[in-house]
């Protein structure tokens, strides 16, 4: 029997190319393990956003070259004068794909010599064919490396068709335009391509049909998504309309939006269609002025400001999450006491914050001004702290409501059931319901990450 093993970095971008691979390669008769040891292929799939990210993706593709060299000596010795009947040990396949394998091409080779196959972002969806062509060569095994881009359309072909669970991402765009100094996506991952509204509907009448509840939309500038094969233009707001009215569908979320792209228009999207929840991803990156001219963002805090403004105004409930990057080139203290500030007053539900690190391409790399690493440190701790008050207060507010909660499945706390909120927050309760059960819970306690309560009602779904 075929196995193959993904390890996956980065993003849910990632995250998601993980899960169409898996799909294409489980059509094509392979079965997922969870022991590399047991995989015939093993896939590294790596994200070059952030150096850490990178860097665990290098020693992992190190053991597992390690472990094919382990397994090939072993049958070898099986074919010497000396071996013995034991049975052979399944050859490994080493595939390394994602943005590092975009990124350095043929230079992976240099220092993984046993890398059989190098796979780029834009070619995900050919995954098996490129597999196939590797084990066809019968006496001396050649990398094969496809980093090329394709075809627009291309490479949204073989979305995934086994979905388990009640959710499920669904790519709409790739790429980005934008260009901040510190990223390196649009060199990588190309510009934005937007993918055809009829083929997204499609994918999501499947998805409905195979009991899956909840849709998260894709991309890396998903708000600038844009449509025009079908004679007019259709936008995230016009797809979100058709989306809606899928009959099966309960929540539809999106990510990841650029703040210069949300649009007063998208913004009303909270209001006008009722299965998009109550949760926006907005990544400000700085509280700086000064800082979000250097990173090339297209905002001032005074316009992110009068976003959230506005998203509060019309969805008072909804929850707002972000995305810091502490210790840019040149970020003074000042400027960091500009982010705690910022922090104070947007009210976030949470953050995600991350050392500043260079990247390959990215023009902030040839930034002088370097922040210490001890530095970024110490700022990077006031920052989460600032955010951990800031979160326990919202959560500690929310005991005693009733939060309707969409069931995912088994707690990790013995004996409970665990969901998320329209807002996208963890709830663990006592109860009796199934994965895909809508739920009313009453909240009785919280920690720093989830809320703690009991089932009291089983809400009906929609019927449209």
């Amino acid at each position: 029997m075929k196995k193959v093993y993904i390890e996956t970095y980065g993003c849910q971008m990632n995250g998601h190319d993980s899960e169409r691979m898996l799909s294409i390669l489980t059509g094509s008769g392979y079965t997922p393990t969870e022991n590399p040891k047991d995989a015939e292929v093993i896939i590294v799939n790596t994200c070059s956003v952030r150096g850490k990210a990178e860097q665990k993706a290098y020693s992992s593709v190190g053991r597992y070259v390690e472990l094919k060299k382990l397994y090939s000596r072993f049958n070898a010795s099986l074919l010497s004068p000396h071996g013995n009947d034991s049975p052979r040990k399944q050859d490994k396949l080493i595939v390394f794909s994602g943005c590092v394998a975009q990124q350095n091409g043929r230079r992976l080779l240099g220092r993984f010599k046993d890398i059989d196959l190098i796979v780029g972002p834009s070619q995900v969806h050919r995954i098996d064919e490129l597999i196939d062509q590797v084990k066809s060569q019968v006496k001396v095994r050649t990398p094969v490396v496809a980093i090329e881009s394709d075809t627009e359309q291309k490479r949204f072909r073989n979305p995934v068709q086994d979905v388990h669970g009640v959710k499920a991402y669904v790519t709409i765009m790739e790429g980005c335009d934008n260009f901040c100094t510190y990223c390196t996506v649009p060199y990588l991952r190309g510009r934005e391509v937007s993918r055809q509204a009829r083929s997204i509907i499609d994918e999501a009448y499947a998805l409905a049909g195979s009991g899956v509840k909840e849709i998260i939309l894709l991309g890396q500038n998903v708000n600038s998504y844009r449509d025009d094969s079908e004679g007019g233009t259709i936008t995230l707001y016009e797809l979100l309309s058709m989306l809606n009215d899928i009959k099966g569908l309960e929540r539809i979320r999106f990510i990841t939006s650029h703040p210069k792209d949300l649009t007063d228009k998208l913004i009303r999207a909270f209001v006008d269609f009722d299965k998009v929840c109550e949760h926006i991803h907005l990544p400000v990156q700085s509280g700086s002025d000064r800082i979000l001219k250097l990173m090339a963002r297209g905002y001032t805090t005074r316009d992110y400001r009068d976003k959230i403004e506005m998203l509060m105004k019309v969805k008072p409930d909804i929850a707002v999450t972000s995305d810091f990057i502490v210790g840019f080139p040149s970020e003074t203290e000042d400027d960091h006491k500009d982010s705690i500030l910022f922090i104070k007053h947007a009210n976030y539900d949470n953050i995600f914050s991350f050392r500043y690190s260079d990247r390959p391409l990215a023009k902030a790399g040839r930034f002088e001004n370097k922040i210490d690493a001890h530095i970024i440190a110490e700022r990077l701790m006031a920052i989460q702290s600032e955010q951990l008050g800031i979160t326990r207060r919202i959560y500690g507010s929310l005991v005693g409501t009733i939060q309707h909660v969409l069931v995912e499945g088994k707690s990790k706390k013995p004996d409970r059931i665990q969901g998320r909120t329209r807002q996208g927050r963890i709830v663990n309760f006592e109860g009796s319901a199934g994965a895909g059960a809508l739920v009313e819970v009453m909240i009785e306690d919280y920690s720093d990450n989830a809320l703690y309560g009991r089932c009291i009602k089983k809400e009906e779904q929609h019927v449209h």
